[in-house]
């Protein structure tokens, strides 16, 4: 797959009332974009069944890869599973082969059978597949993976099953200009008219101190692309405007 997409469901109140700060939408952005994959879309959502199931129908149409985080806990505000579960029109089901990783796992680290609060991890859509890690596996069903809230668990679970998802990767051009935008907006638009096959943005900045007013980026998987859009737009512009180009 040379051009995978993915979006991501950060489902919680904790998150939407600011008792707690997503920090798995940044570093998930960050971690697709070094694996080639697209990201299409980061949703918050609070811990409503219909919310999540309507947020995972919107982007199940369009990303190959969706993942949610957060809500696969124990306790009664948990619900992500089922609410994947009707979204996908699927039964909601006891893993045995999961229901043994949470015995194993309450075992080491706190002796004794689990109680059934904590066995409740294991029920799961119908179909739903262990990945990655044997011990702390990620949860899959269809092309739906179901990750933990906290940080430390959802960056190992997401990387326990990164292979999956490596796509061409992202090649970038920066130019760092020193004249506002209104300066050169014309040339830009036409310049993302006539190379469609290239992201072009463009970025200013008004603190103080900074040796650029502007970063434009040009962006691409296919190398040839980018090169022929950042030429043109470096004839396009006067040569003192720009301060530096980097990459690709």
């Amino acid at each position: 797959m040379s051009d995978p997409s993915a979006a991501l469901i950060v489902v919680g109140n904790e998150v939407l009332s600011a008792k707690v700060r997503d920090e798995n939408g940044p570093w998930a952005a960050r971690r697709l974009r070094e694996l080639g994959v697209r990201l299409r879309a980061i949703h918050i959502v609070p811990d409503r069944m219909d919310d999540i199931a309507a947020a995972l129908g919107a982007e199940r149409a369009r990303a190959d890869w969706v993942f949610t985080s957060g809500g696969v806990g124990p306790t009664h505000d948990d619900i992500t599973m089922a609410a994947v579960a009707a979204a996908l029109g699927r039964p909601v089901v006891r893993l045995p082969a999961l229901e043994a990783v949470i015995r194993e796992l309450h075992g080491r680290h706190h002796g004794g059978e689990p109680p059934e609060v904590a066995l409740r991890m294991a029920d799961v859509p119908e179909g739903t597949r262990l990945l990655g890690d044997p011990a702390y596996p990620t949860l899959a069903v269809e092309n739906v993976l179901m990750l933990p809230g906290p940080p430390r668990f959802f960056q190992h679970q997401f990387d326990a099953v990164a292979p999956l998802l490596h796509g061409a990767p992202f090649l970038l051009a920066v130019i760092y200009l020193s004249v506002g935008e209104e300066r050169f907006a014309a040339e830009l638009a036409a310049l993302a008219r006539a190379h469609a096959a290239v992201e072009i943005g463009s970025y200013p900045r008004f603190d103080a101190g900074a040796d650029h007013r502007v970063r434009v980026t040009v962006e691409a998987r296919d190398g040839a692309a980018v090169a022929a859009a950042l030429q043109a737009l470096l004839a396009a512009l006067p040569a003192e405007w720009v301060v530096r180009v980097e990459g690709p």
